[in-house]
């Protein structure tokens, strides 16, 4: 579907904290040289836009995990709940189920 620009929207959405765990993980899984290709990637699509958690960001995160904690959702699915809803965003493209529970749409 993305990879085909089959996609019903302009731009696709992520935040600084989702990089930052995109880019760990494929260091840690496949090496230093395609998870710097892949931070390289992100930083220079046209269609990607990097939301910023901000202190104040942070600040509802912490609503959200509190009220989630027993969930077991991650901190940064809580922002970025908090910064879809911010955005208008109503659906996810992920794999991480935690996402629905925070009250997204999840695509596929």
């Amino acid at each position: 579907m993305i990879s085909r620009r089959e996609l019903p929207y302009r731009f696709q959405y992520t935040s600084n904290c989702v990089v930052d765990e995109v880019a760990t993980f494929i260091l840690y899984e496949a090496g230093p040289r395609l998870a710097t290709d892949t931070l390289r990637r992100i930083r220079s699509s046209p269609s990607l836009r990097v939301l910023h958690v901000t202190e104040e960001i942070e600040s509802q995160a912490d609503i959200v995990f509190e009220r989630f904690a027993s969930s077991r959702v991650s901190y940064t699915d809580c922002t970025t709940k908090v910064l879809a809803d911010r955005e208008g965003i109503e659906t996810a493209f992920t794999f991480d189920r935690d996402l629905a529970v925070l009250g997204l749409a999840r695509t596929p």
